[in-house]
């Protein structure tokens, strides 16, 4: 089998000997791969800002068809056309039946094991050949008929994690918004608040290729050190996990507003003062995002047209080899021009 391997900072290894994944307990199911997506915070691991262990397939962004399933997957079956939330989830606990599949008590994360406890075992992802999903039930979803594989992507982490951060940023029809951070997140970010009724949405990133995509959205394209930076909004989104973003989305936001905080947090402390938080009287929001429960709401919004799947201006670099992954990997790191959301097809 065909697959990428994290083995340590900046450390990823193209193998083409790994084993293929087992049906090893019931409720799993065996994936053949189409495509899998190359994410931003699969950077967190590859640059040491997140510990992770070494030896596993990385990526929790894939899709692709059932080769196999156990015989307590009730749902689908051998040849089901399917994309795959980024956590496992069950569908029957609490969380999951109140709209957080994120937090699932049976909740695995796909590309990640825990460096910390070697006995347990870690959950390999998508950047391979082949995959294996527990929980196949609660958490694999039907592609729609006439859905390509790029699109579909989008809607195992991206598009749903940026309508999440919309959503929640309480976003006012007819007021201004603004994202900062235009990766592919950020970019679904700015559908999903059109889609709510935002104007106008200001979108703020130092990159000019992700200005340039993000006006093709319908967005106000502004620098960071932009003079008329806008302020004193009702709704702001953060989606690009550094500090001082987070910082100038906090100064952004109008008292009684709301900051979106959805970018993957490896500080430990906040770039803001709990005095300062007290003075401004806004309601901050953080977490995961909860893919599986979000795609229920919004998979009948894309087909019938309430929201559009961002993939023209997301996905640069469609079709890329396995083997590519290790250079693809570092270019990423890199924040080479052009390059915004990358898929591997095995």
């Amino acid at each position: 089998m065909q697959g990428l391997l994290f083995q340590g900072v900046r450390q990823i290894e193209y193998r083409d000997d790994l084993p293929e994944p087992t049906i090893e307990q019931s409720a799993n199911a065996i994936i053949a791969v189409s495509r899998a997506g190359l994410c931003g915070s699969d950077l967190h691991t590859y640059e040491g800002r997140e510990t992770a262990r070494p030896g596993v397939v990385p990526g929790h962004e894939a899709v692709g068809q059932i080769v196999e399933a156990g015989d307590e997957v009730s749902r689908f079956t051998q040849g089901d056309r399917v994309l795959v939330a980024f956590t496992t989830s069950c569908g029957k606990c609490h969380a999951c039946r109140h709209g957080l599949a994120a937090r699932c008590r049976l909740g695995q994360l796909f590309g990640w094991g825990d460096p910390t406890n070697l006995e347990a075992p870690a959950l390999h992802g998508g950047q391979a050949s082949m995959l294996r999903v527990p929980l196949a039930d609660g958490t694999l979803v039907r592609i729609p008929a006439g859905m390509s594989d790029e699109q579909a992507v989008l809607l195992t982490d991206n598009l749903p994690t940026g309508w999440y951060a919309a959503e929640r940023s309480d976003p006012v029809a007819g007021e201004p918004a603004m994202v900062v951070g235009l990766g592919s997140v950020g970019l679904s970010a700015i559908v999903s608040l059109r889609s709510l009724g935002a104007h106008p949405i200001f979108a703020v990133d130092p990159i000019e290729d992700r200005l340039m995509r993000s006006e093709r959205l319908g967005a106000i394209p502004m620098s960071p050190g932009d003079a008329g930076l806008p302020a004193d909004l009702p709704a702001v989104v953060e989606a690009a996990g550094t500090a001082g973003a987070q910082a100038f989305a906090f100064r952004s936001v109008r008292p009684g507003g709301t900051l979106s905080v959805i970018a993957v947090q490896t500080e430990i402390t906040f770039p803001f003062t709990p005095i300062e938080a007290y003075d401004s009287n806004i309601t901050v929001r953080f977490g995961r995002a909860p893919v599986r429960s979000v795609l229920d709401r919004i998979l009948p919004m894309i087909e019938d047209g309430r929201l559009s799947v961002p993939d023209e201006a997301v996905v640069t670099h469609p079709a890329e080899p396995l083997s590519e992954g290790p250079s693809l990997y570092r270019r990423f790191a890199e924040r080479e021009p052009g390059l915004v959301k990358a898929l591997f097809a095995p």
